[in-house]
């Protein structure tokens, strides 16, 4: 962060694992509203004020990590269970109050801080249990394109630069990690902190800083000589700062922020009792913000006296147990998150604030400028409940084909057979949930991303009949004439089966090892050749599977993070959570010929004379036609729709709602 203050995530036990990437991406921001309105109800009768809250903005989800600018602001969405799930960040411009972009970095974040024209974040993998491994990514700033990234075999947690270097904080066991600012490689060996967790790290007066929670110590780094200097504080201290001549840190199990000389490591003062369970601190003007999740508040400390300026500041309401709160400086002004109660609240360090005003966030886009007035051009003839549980954004994977439709239930790890012919489900098989599903050939397959795997399953038995090593990380599955194609995004590469023998025969990559590792990587074959989405290359890839060589690249003017389909006319890309965009390749001169505007598409269909698309931000299904590169139709099928397969005379479409619709064209 920036000012020399951390605010770096309490401990990397809160984000779980999401099969389905692009699911996460259904979060919008909708409506703020104005924080005096949702706060008034919570400090009735309580020695607290919302005086200097100057914003409250609600987002959907659970916003925990934040890094602001002077023109943005960026924030990492989570949740609290594991396995790690895939979670998003997303970038709102402050003046507008838009969301500009939403960015899928293949896991969920446990840190962000903005440095000059970067903004870097510690990423813990999906699949993860809270340990490792994990990636620091470096994206630009503004675009949020990723610009660079490595991976690290444990949790890294706290980054902060000082010079030419970038100083990371591999959180458990404790230790520090020097590397170079623009290549992100090591540019020393680990230096070992403590046997037990850090939480905090920051820099300032020459030395790093850090707090080792389990052994209750302030840490003092010299980053020349690597020295080690300890400060026994006692309690559990988390979040670090230095300003104003003074290291203050966090005692989480005190309630209270502590002092120390920087150079003699003695107390100054006594401890400043904020009560509840305060994590994270950052500095705005000339006070010191500390955030506590517990009690909803967070409390201003002026850095010259050492004392509370006036009453906690109620931003949310109190919330136990709850995740901390994380606290961004913005200038003259802190953002403060609340994942307890879905909120971002801005406090300005200015006494003589105005009263909260109401700040919309919307989606940059307001309009569809090529939608007009369109006709239904097909019907929704059955719908098909899945579960009675609630069911996470995205639902499952779906796949058509081998004589049933396929439906994948996350919440209750089954794969529903759905008979087209009474449209019921007819059989249910437990498995763990797939990133992505295909049926062709005689078997389902299903991918593993946290596992490197495929499972074949045999649509006569309904059992899993095999598991078949992959590359890392696969993604997307395509079936072909003897053979299914399955990508990996951790290479980039594709990997191709051999379903006579359950074995991978070959592997071709189709990007650098930079373009690895995150986003959804989707495929196609057809006609002789297979299409490759490579999300963070923007481009597709296409491959000649006769000689399993790349034989073109396409480069996109965005990322195509969602699915791919393709016949000898096109190929059509879907730009998911990454760009509201459909765009059709032409296959023989490689080049984009149309681009529509569409919210946040993800499945696509090609059939019945239609380009169909199932958006997630408008609950519609639309249809393309693929000739003029028009929209042609809408239906409007509520809920959020997510994947769309085809087969048996109908499209077919999943939803959040723990739904399949089977949709027939009117023709």
């Amino acid at each position: 962060m920036m000012n020399g203050v951390t605010t770096p995530s309490a401990t990397a036990r809160e984000p779980t694992r999401h099969r389905f990437r692009l699911a996460i991406v259904l979060a919008s921001v909708v409506a703020a509203t104005v924080g005096s309105v949702l706060l008034a109800t919570h400090h009735s009768g309580e020695n607290v004020t919302t005086r200097g809250v100057t914003a409250t903005l609600r987002v959907p989800g659970h916003p925990r990590w934040l890094a602001a600018g002077r023109d943005a602001l960026w924030l990492a969405l989570s949740d609290t269970r594991r396995p790690v799930r895939d979670g998003p960040l997303l970038r709102l411009d402050l003046a507008s109050g838009t969301v500009e972009r939403r960015i899928l970095l293949g896991g969920q974040a446990t840190y962000l801080a903005h440095v000059g024209k970067r903004l870097l974040a510690s990423v813990e993998h999906v699949g993860g249990s809270g340990s490792g491994p994990s990636l620091i990514v470096a994206l630009d700033w503004r675009s949020g394109r990723v610009l660079l990234r490595r991976q690290f075999p444990t949790s890294v947690g706290p980054l902060a630069e000082s010079g030419k270097n970038l100083w990371a904080l591999q959180v458990r066991p404790a230790t520090l990690l020097q590397l170079d600012p623009l290549t992100l490689v090591p540019k020393a060996p680990p230096l070992p902190l403590s046997r037990g967790r850090t939480a905090g790290l920051a820099v300032g007066g020459g030395y790093l800083w850090a707090t080792a929670s389990d052994a209750a110590d302030v840490l003092r780094i010299d980053p020349v000589t690597r020295s080690i200097r300890r400060a026994h504080v006692g309690g559990s201290p988390v979040g670090i700062a230095v300003a104003s001549g003074s290291v203050w840190f966090v005692d989480r199990d005190g309630g209270a922020i502590g002092r120390l000389d920087p150079r003699t490591l003695q107390p100054r003062g006594k401890p400043v009792r904020v009560g509840g369970e305060p994590a994270w601190l950052a500095r705005a003007g000339r006070y010191l913000f500390v955030g506590d999740a517990v009690q909803g508040t967070a409390t201003r400390i002026d850095l010259r006296s050492g004392k509370p300026a006036g009453p906690p500041i109620r931003v949310a309401p109190p919330a136990k147990p709850a995740p901390a709160f994380a606290v961004a400086p913005a200038g003259n002004s802190v953002w403060v998150s609340s994942f307890a109660s879905s909120t971002l609240a801005r406090i300005s360090a200015t006494s003589t604030a105005a009263q909260p005003r109401a700040i919309t966030a919307t989606s940059s886009h307001t309009a569809r400028s090529n939608a007009g007035a369109l006709p239904r051009g097909a019907k929704v003839i059955a719908r098909i409940a899945l579960t009675r549980t609630p069911v996470d954004f995205g639902g499952g994977a779906l796949t058509a084909g081998d004589g049933a439709v396929w439906a994948m239930s996350n919440s209750e790890s089954t794969l529903m057979r759905i008979d087209p012919t009474r449209n019921a489900v007819a059989a249910r098989i437990k498995v763990p949930a797939p990133e992505a599903a295909a049926a062709g050939d005689g078997a389902v397959w299903l991918s593993y991303p946290s596992e490197d795997t495929v499972s074949r399953i045999d649509p006569v038995t309904n059992r899993v009949t095999a598991t078949i090593h992959v590359g890392p990380q696969p993604s997307g599955i395509a079936v072909a004439p003897d053979a299914v194609w399955v990508a990996n995004a951790g290479g980039p590469s594709v990997s191709r089966i051999d379903p006579a023998t359950n074995r991978v025969v070959t592997t071709i990559r189709v990007g650098p090892p930079l373009a690895c590792c995150a986003e959804h990587m989707s495929l196609i074959a057809v006609h002789r050749a297979l299409w490759v989405a490579v999300p963070n290359a923007n481009g597709l890839v296409r491959v000649d599977p006769a000689t399993r060589k790349v034989v073109a690249t396409v480069k996109l003017p965005y990322a195509p993070c969602a699915f791919l389909v393709a016949d000898e006319s096109g190929v059509w890309s879907a730009g998911g959570g990454c760009a509201d965009a459909v765009g059709r390749i032409d296959p023989r001169t490689r080049a984009l010929t149309s681009r529509l505007y569409e919210p946040h598409p993800v499945g696509l269909g090609l059939a019945f004379g239609s380009v169909w698309v199932a958006d997630l931000d408008s609950a519609d299904v639309d249809q393309i036609d693929p000739r003029t590169g028009r929209l042609a139709a809408r239906l409007r099928v509520g809920g959020t729709p997510v994947r769309l397969a085809v087969g048996f005379g109908s499209i077919w479409v999943n939803d959040d709602r723990g739904r399949v619709l089977r949709i027939q064209p009117q023709r």
